[in-house]
């Protein structure tokens, strides 16, 4: 009997090396940035990064391709919640390239806030007034809302990785 508990513990602690979560998840101070937001708009950008990060045109040294802000409750809500799910549900599981295609640009408490996406590598990097602070990884899953949101409002969308 002690045989056999000991064999199903040894299995589910390899098990959960498989497949338990990596720890991932969003910076709570960044939950709370997206959820209480005064002002939110979503970018569509270039992932060519360009020398110059001070372009007008430009965020963090991407070209942004256009923008709409996102005044609508249920639109928002929705961007959010695809976006903490696509946090949720990264494994730990991250590319080495970083070729944004999207952004989140927030105002909160007086500072700017921009999560600058690569759904590609599954990475998010995060500005607050210019400045990087903590990243952290998700997955391809909101990539589909994201887009549609922007097409709806006419924004244009960079071209795909062929990779």
């Amino acid at each position: 009997m002690i045989r056999l508990l000991l064999l199903v513990g040894i299995v589910s602690a390899f098990s959960c090396l498989l497949g338990c979560s990596s720890g991932n998840s969003m910076p709570p101070a960044a939950a709370k940035v997206l959820k209480e937001a005064t002002a939110f708009e979503l970018l569509s950008l270039d992932p060519g990064r360009r020398e110059n990060k001070s372009d007008a045109d430009g965020l963090h040294g991407w070209k942004i391709l256009g923008t709409t802000a996102i005044k609508d409750a249920d639109t928002r809500a929705k961007l959010i919640s695809r976006f903490a799910a696509g946090v949720a549900e990264n494994d730990g599981t991250v590319a080495a390239c970083f070729n944004p295609r999207h952004a989140i640009k927030l105002t909160y408490d007086g500072k700017t806030h921009d999560f600058i996406i690569c759904f590609e590598c599954y990475q998010v990097q995060w500005y607050v007034d210019g400045q990087v602070t903590k990243g952290f990884l998700i997955t391809a899953s909101p990539q589909p809302t994201f887009d549609e949101t922007l097409k709806n409002a006419g924004v244009p969308l960079a071209a795909k990785s062929q990779h």
